[in-house]
């Protein structure tokens, strides 16, 4: 049958308006052997009619925008333009003209705007998917209620965050039989909104996974839908027991519960539905003892079950007998507190493929006999256990493996022979798994195609192949922590993360000016790179992370550093840096965490950090030159969490703005996410097309309760402003006062005066206080009594004077937490307070006691002075008498001029008494004649 002229037109002007990368459409065209478009490919016509009825163009590799050509083909009823790109452009309005459209598909096909409200006049529409698109938020979804004949309604990735009639309208669609509406941002469950409404008995498969708002009130909304046979509601807010409701769905094959805070064990119900394969439970807080876990599975759903996920739960136990489980293809149960051995308890598991044990209390032998029994595996991942691999030399597995994951296993101390067989290895972990020899030849020369590669926490020693084709597959290599020598390898454009970290290897310079693109993580700390950092980092503009710490590198930091536009942690410390920050660094806005620490950087601290750096969450500067004052742009660091200027020349006052250091006033979440990075607290991972790499190389070195602490991932919630051993003077700002989520401040070592903030209590989170060695005066605020976490406390050598304010808290230093301040007084200090000796001469018989007590002191107090003032007055006449003697004898004109002194002074005393007594006796005479007469 041949097409239509006027549709065989529209379908060459459509085909006209877009590119075709693919070229999948070359049967399209003019040429007489091509003027039948009903012979064209992805075209169905009527047999009878000759009209075009269905398109199937899916991920034709098409570009451009969608023609309005479409409207001649006025029988279509099946248009699928998915898996294209529509340049952001919207769904056409036109799109309305085709009435008799019965399937509409448009997923993934890059297109935006709203949702046109024609779409509800579609009667006959049986199938409507336009999820994964960039269409704006939807207000409601009353528009929906038209389609009576909607059979599969597809919106996943779509906002729907205001629709709050969604449950009403979905529940009205009588014929409705597949729903997926996940990552929707669907609108909180409330019990008012399911009133009057149940779920639609003809649904059969309902995904409304990734929608944070879905809290378990959607059990009760599922109660009257008995034949559903998919289920997903993973990484919601259910909370509570797994309901019974399930145990009413009698065809359930697939359930998904995972990524949720469920609680308790597995009700019986679901071991009662014979026909369920897949239970994903994993990611919740379950918990329970292992048999009174796995009786409820012990029903008709033990012969069906295939897929059993309890991953990264709280069950605890002795590993059951999985043998009860005949069809099971997929295990996992990894990151519970599962122990003892494994054995005979998954070794009739003949059909499986996916085995994930990693992270639990488990021990003993694998055997090559154990593994025999699966010759289906595909993944294998034993981690993070107490495993000892014992596997001959020549042993050839009978299955073929992707993923092997062995951290902590036992297997050294030769790299495992058995490897060369996996062909189609993808993901390869063997990190601290006790390997002390090289690598061999033949691992580099293998034909898999090796994506991501973990061999650190060994003792491997050697050198790697200086080859770029070697590591030409590999996106993700970790070699740290071993004894890998020589110089840094030749690496492979393709790869987007290398950690050589802890090693011996040398040659910076040729591998950061050998032009590698495309890296997002390099770390090549603690090493033996001993040279200038290269100049040539505008090669690595993809850079995301680059760690140096830790090496002996020198001369001043490069000026194309500042090239990494994308860099989000710069981790330069523990080296001999010198030289002031380069202006170019301003560029690196993303930065997220920089640590420049231990090195000898100078100048003043360049006021763009505040003004172009406002991501930055830990900034450390400590140990080093840097002079001039801390400048007020230095408060624009609304998100810093950690700040240290500790240990350098840097004067002037602190700046009164501490107050706009926000993250440190209030709680903000530490999840940031930037293109392929997630960062929680200073880990980090990377996510590839292949999975996800984490690492946690990011260190903060801490001045934490008077000693010096090195933090990695368990950084936590740390907030901290160390300012320690500078020349800062003036008082400390009021209003570091409202950083209520401060947790150590350390401002010991400078020349601050003033008195302490009267509301420094407010800083209730605070563990660690050390402000000792300034010029503080004054008394101790009464609100310290309120710093009920501080575990530090150091104000010795200042100026302080008064009561230690009492509270059970401060009472518990050491004295010496308070030596230095003469005027302090009061517990723990055993100086006593004025007020505390006063007599009481009205007092009780206690009173008398304190009084006398307080009597022998201050008496104890004055012997010891009287003792310490005859000493030393015996000392100094001493010393003052022979001095003078010594000096007589030994020097003659000294002891002429001596005596002559004290004859001319015998003569002026006797020539004075003589007149004064004349004087006397001549007053005294007139006086008596006075008398007489």
């Amino acid at each position: 049958m041949w097409c239509i002229e006027s549709e065989r037109q529209a379908l060459l002007e459509f085909k006209e308006s877009l590119i075709n990368d693919n070229n999948l459409l070359s049967s399209w065209g003019n040429e007489d052997a091509k003027k039948n478009c009903c012979s064209w490919e992805r075209v169905q016509c009527n047999n009878q009619t000759g009209h075009v009825l269905e398109l199937h163009l899916d991920s034709c590799g098409l570009r451009g925008k969608i023609s309005p050509s479409l409207i001649e083909l006025h029988h279509l009823s099946y248009l699928d333009l998915s898996g294209n790109d529509f340049n952001n452009s919207e769904i056409p309005k036109f799109i309305n003209s085709l009435s008799n459209l019965q399937y509409l598909i448009l997923h993934s096909a890059n297109l935006s705007g709203p949702i046109p409200f024609q779409l509800g006049k579609f009667s006959h529409l049986q199938y409507l998917d336009l999820s994964w698109n960039n269409l704006k938020p939807v207000q409601n979804l009353e528009w929906l209620s038209h389609l009576v004949s909607i059979e599969h309604l597809e919106l996943s990735n779509l906002n729907l965050s205001a629709a709050n009639d969604w449950l009403r309208v979905v529940s009205g669609l009588p014929k409705l039989s597949e729903l997926w509406l996940s990552n929707c941002s669907l609108p909180l469950i409330t019990p008012s909104s399911l009133l009057h409404i149940n779920s639609s008995k003809s649904l059969t498969y309902l995904d409304l996974a990734y929608n944070p708002c879905i809290n378990s009130l959607i059990f009760l909304w599922l109660n009257s839908s008995t034949n559903l046979v998919f289920v997903d509601l993973s990484s919601n807010q259910l909370q509570g027991s797994i309901p019974n409701i399930f145990g009413n769905m009698k065809s359930l094959e697939q359930l998904f519960l995972n990524d949720n805070q469920l609680e308790g064990g597995i009700p019986k119900s679901l071991g009662d539905i014979c026909t369920l394969c897949e239970l994903y439970l994993s990611s919740n807080n379950l918990n329970g003892q292992v048999l009174d876990f796995f009786h409820n599975l012990q029903g008709c759903a033990k012969d069906s079950l295939e897929s059993l996920h309890l991953g990264r739960n709280q069950i605890t136990g002795s590993v059951p007998n999985f043998a009860i489980f005949p069809s099971l293809r997929e295990l996992d149960i990894s990151n519970n507190k599962f122990n003892g051995t494994l054995g005979e308890r998954i070794g009739s598991l003949h059909k499986l493929e996916f085995l994930d044990i990693r992270s639990n209390m488990l021990e003993g032998v694998i055997s090559e006999t154990l593994l025999s029994n699966f010759p289906n595996l595909y993944c294998l991942e034993l981690s993070s256990n107490s495993f000892t691999l014992n596997l001959s030399f020549d042993w050839v597995p009978p299955f073929q493996l992707i993923d092997l994951y062995l951290r902590s296993c036992k297997l050294g101390p030769d790299f495992p022979n058995w490897i060369r067989t996996q062909r189609n290895l993808i993901f390869l972990d063997l990190s601290n798994t006790g390997i002390s020899n090289t690598i061999p030849t033949w691992f580099w020369n293998m034909p898999f195609e090796l994506n991501y590669l973990n061999l650190s926490q060994n003792q491997i020693k050697g050198r790697l192949p200086n080859a770029s084709s070697i590591f030409s597959n590999f996106a993700i290599l970790d070699f740290s922590s071993n004894r890998f020598e020589g110089p840094l390898p030749v690496i492979s454009s393709n790869l987007s993360s290398l950690n050589l970290s802890k090693n011996k290897f040398s040659g910076l310079n040729s591998f950061i000016c050998s032009k590698i693109g495309g890296m997002m993580h390099l770390d090549l700390s603690s090493n033996n790179l001993y040279e200038g950092i290269p100049d040539c980092f505008m090669h690595w503009q993809e850079l995301e992370i680059l760690n140096l710490a830790h090496n002996n590198l020198f001369a001043k930091i490069p000026h194309s550093m500042g090239s990494l536009i994308q860099l989000i942690a710069l981790d330069l410390s523990n080296n001999s840096l010198s030289g002031e920050l380069p202006w170019s660094l301003q560029n690196c806005t993303l930065l997220r965490f920089m640590h420049l620490e231990k090195n000898k950087l100078s100048g003043t601290i360049p006021a763009w950090i505040g003004e172009r750096m406002s991501s930055l969450i830990i900034l450390s500067l400590r140990s080093n030159i840097f002079h001039g004052s801390i400048q007020s742009q230095i408060c624009l660091l609304t998100h810093i969490k950690y700040l240290d200027l500790s240990q350098n020349n840097i004067s002037g006052t602190i700046p009164e703005c501490l107050d706009n250091l926000i993250a440190m006033a209030h709680k903000i979440s530490d999840v940031m996410t930037n293109k392929y990075f997630i960062w929680n607290g200073p880990e980090y991972s990377f996510y590839t097309d292949y999975g996800s790499y984490s690492d946690n190389s990011v260190h903060i070195i801490v001045g934490w309760k008077g000693n010096v602490y090195e933090y990695g991932k368990n950084f936590g919630e740390m907030r901290s402003i160390d300012l320690a051993n500078n020349k800062l003077t003036g008082n400390i700002p009021e209003g570091i006062s409202s950083l209520i989520e401060l947790k150590a401040l350390n401002l010991s070592g400078n020349m601050l005066t003033g008195v302490i903030p009267k509301n420094i209590g407010k800083l209730e989170q605070l563990e660690s206080l050390d402000l000792s060695r300034n010029r503080f005066s004054g008394s101790l605020p009464a609100s310290m009594v309120s710093l009920h976490y501080l575990g530090y406390l150091d104000l010795s050598y200042n100026k302080l004077s008064g009561r230690i304010p009492t509270g059970t808290q401060l009472q518990s230093f050491d004295p010496s937490r308070f030596m230095g301040n003469a005027g302090l007084c009061g517990p723990p200090l055993t100086e006593k307070c004025l007020e505390d000796v006063t007599p009481n001469v009205g007092g009780s018989k206690n009173h008398q006691e304190d009084r006398d007590a307080g009597s022998k002191i201050h008496q104890g107090d004055r012997d010891e002075f009287w003792k310490c003032l005859y000493v030393g007055t015996g000392f100094g006449f001493a010393a003052g008498f022979w001095g003078v003697c010594v000096s007589l004898i030994l020097n003659r004109s000294w002891r002429h001029a001596y005596f002559l002194m004290l004859i001319n002074l015998k003569d002026w005393l006797y020539v004075t008494i003589v007149v004064h007594t004349t004087i006397l006796l001549k007053m005294f005479h007139n006086w008596r004649l006075s008398q007489l007469h």
